[in-house]
C-alpha cells in the first residue's frame, strides 16, 4: 500500500485510531506487554503495521493510549446513562451499574493494569489510565455523596472513605469475574449496592419517599 493511498484511507476512517486501541487493549489483556508486538496487533485487524506508527510513536505510546481510551469509553457510557437522572442516589447507582454495562471493557483495563504493575517497575506507563478512571470514579462518588448528605438522604459519613469503600468493592467484583468466568456480575453489583446504601444510611424508604415527592 502506497503512502498516498494510506493517507487517503486514514482521512476516510477517523475512527481507525480507536480500532487500533481496542485491538491493542485485547492483546495486552491476553499477553504480557513484552510479548505483544505491533505486528500482532496489526494482523488482528488486519492493517499494515505502518498504519499503527502513523498514529502512535511506538508500542509504549499505544499501550498508554489504549488504557486511556478504555477509561474514556467507560466514562462516556456512564455519562450517557446519566442523561435522565436527577438525584444523588441515581448518579451513584449509575456508576455501579456501569460496571455491568461496561463490564468487558473495565475487565480488560483492570487486567492490563494488574498484569503490568506486577511485572514492570515503570508505573508511569499505567499512571495516566489509573488517574483517568479512578480519579473520575472518586470525583463522581464524592460529589454525589456530598449532595446526598446535604439533602438529608445519606448519613454524615466520611465521603472520601465511603468512595474508597465503593471503589474497592467494585474492583473486587471485576477481579472475581476474571478468576471465575461464570461469576454473575449483575447479581454481585446488586448486592454490593445494598451493602453500600446501608453503609451510608440510605434506605428503600428514603428512596420511595423521594420518588413520591418528585412525582
Amino acid at each position: 500500500m502506497s503512502t498516498e493511498h494510506t493517507t487517503t484511507v486514514i482521512r476516510q476512517r477517523p475512527d481507525r485510531a480507536s480500532e487500533l486501541m481496542n485491538a491493542a487493549l485485547h492483546h495486552f489483556a491476553r499477553q504480557d506487554f513484552n510479548t505483544v508486538t505491533i505486528k500482532d496487533i496489526a494482523n488482528s485487524i488486519p492493517v499494515n503495521s505502518a498504519l499503527i506508527y502513523y498514529y502512535f510513536e511506538n508500542k509504549e505510546a499505544l499501550f498508554r493510549a489504549s488504557l486511556n481510551h478504555a477509561a474514556d469509553l467507560s466514562i462516556a457510557r456512564y455519562e450517557e446513562m446519566c442523561k435522565s437522572l436527577t438525584s444523588p442516589d441515581e448518579f451513584i447507582e449509575a456508576w455501579f451499574d456501569n460496571h455491568i454495562e461496561s463490564g468487558d471493557l473495565i475487565r480488560y483495563m483492570v487486567k492490563v493494569m494488574l498484569d503490568f504493575a506486577a511485572t514492570h517497575p515503570q508505573r508511569d506507563m499505567i499512571e495516566s489510565g489509573i488517574q483517568r478512571f479512578y480519579g473520575t470514579e472518586r470525583d463522581i462518588l464524592v460529589k454525589y455523596l456530598h449532595e446526598g448528605m446535604s439533602q438529608g438522604m445519606f448519613s454524615n459519613v466520611d465521603v472520601n472513605g465511603a468512595a474508597q469503600v465503593a471503589s474497592t468493592m467494585l474492583d473486587g467484583v471485576i477481579v472475581r469475574s476474571q478468576i471465575q468466568p461464570e461469576f454473575d456480575i449483575g447479581a454481585a453489583i446488586a448486592e454490593l449496592k445494598k451493602v453500600f446504601w446501608r453503609y451510608v444510611g440510605f434506605s428503600a424508604f428514603h428512596r420511595s419517599k423521594d420518588r413520591t415527592k418528585a412525582a
